[in-house]
């Protein structure tokens, strides 16, 4: 997998998605971060040329601990990347080209800073003409808090390097200490998501995100269930339907598409209720798999469905294979049988 990290300034990157990084790196993935500015305000006692000198060696040093493949300097305007839109965007426009990245990292367009904000027109404009399929945008915490995330990285085993990219950049920790202020921060995310000792947070951009509502992704419990989304795509076709039972259809519909989510009970293409009894779930089942539906899928709040309906659950469990089982999802392939047997995640 390529990733690619934009960083407005210097120290963002370590900031705001170092621990990603690390883990981005350790699992074999290249990783390639883009400095728009070298930050050279943030030496105002220098020169511009002596500031860049600086703040790119302390980059480079905390690529190095992060396990980064490749780093990038624009040196674009530190302060004006809002009047330097157009320009920005054709510098990046190549790199993007050239690493056609899965996943972007980049700062959120409600960060105080100028710079931050203006980061994602930069992003928005450089992927569009570059011609490359999109990628997953991921939106990391810098100056301003996310009010509602979509992604939680347990970054508790990588933490310890992540404060040492951190520390890397030291002309600026010598005038804020950020070290602290984010293993603060990276603790009280791992709580309040409940991720390890301590977390990093991420933000979906992107139109796939617009029809959810904003008190929905600022519930502590959203990114377990977009982490389910996520890894409906990984398991079912783009072109399968599969059963979801419960009635969340229309957040997960707007995440999986163009799959084609069929609620359980359905009638009318409407999440009809729970089903009466065991037979009345299986009936319900046979008449969807006659109908086209490939997979049924039970993310954690529908869990206790595979205790309530026993007659149910030992059906699937006696016909159909598992294919996924794990604290957010389990989904049973109901293209062919299989005998085969399932313990539910605690």
């Amino acid at each position: 997998m390529n990733v690619l990290v934009i960083a407005p300034h210097p120290d963002d990157e370590s900031i705001g998605c170092g621990g990603a990084i690390c883990l981005h790196a350790d699992r074999g993935h290249r990783v390639t971060t883009v400095f728009l500015t070298s930050g050279e305000y943030g030496l105002r006692e220098l020169s511009k040329e002596a500031a860049w000198r600086v703040r790119e060696r302390e980059a480079e040093r905390a690529g190095e601990i992060l396990g980064v493949a490749s780093v990038e300097f624009l040196r674009r305007p530190d302060q004006y990347l809002e009047e330097d839109t157009i320009d920005a965007a054709r510098a990046l426009k190549p790199i993007l080209q050239r690493e056609n990245p899965e996943v972007l990292y980049l700062t959120h367009e409600r960060d105080f800073h100028p710079d931050h904000r203006a980061t994602v027109p930069i992003v928005q404009a450089a992927v569009h003409a570059a011609g490359i399929a999109e990628p997953t945008l991921l939106s990391y915490e810098v100056l301003t808090p996310l009010s509602e995330f979509d992604r939680v990285e347990d970054i508790s085993l990588v933490m310890r390097r992540k404060l040492m990219a951190v520390r890397a950049h030291r002309s600026q920790i010598r005038q804020f200490r950020y070290d602290l202020a984010f293993r603060a921060m990276n603790k009280y995310r791992s709580v309040v998501a409940r991720a390890g000792r301590y977390a990093e947070v991420f933000r979906v951009a992107g139109e796939s995100m617009s029809g959810i509502s904003l008190p929905c992704r600022a519930d502590p419990g959203w990114h377990r269930f977009y982490t389910a989304t996520q890894e409906i795509t990984e398991i079912i076709p783009t072109e399968a339907a599969f059963i979801l039972p419960g009635e969340a259809i229309s957040e997960v519909s707007a995440l999986v598409a163009p799959r084609r989510c069929i609620p359980f009970l359905e009638k009318g293409g409407g999440y009809w209720g729970k089903p009466a009894d065991d037979a009345a779930a299986i009936r319900e089942l046979e008449r969807q798999r006659e109908s086209g539906a490939s997979f049924i899928v039970f993310v954690s709040s529908t869990f206790w469905w595979l205790e309530y309906y026993a007659g149910f659950r030992e059906y699937l469990c006696e016909r159909f294979p598992c294919v996924r089982e794990n604290e957010q999802i389990v989904v049973f392939d109901l293209r062919k049988a299989a005998r085969v047997s399932i313990g539910l995640t605690a």
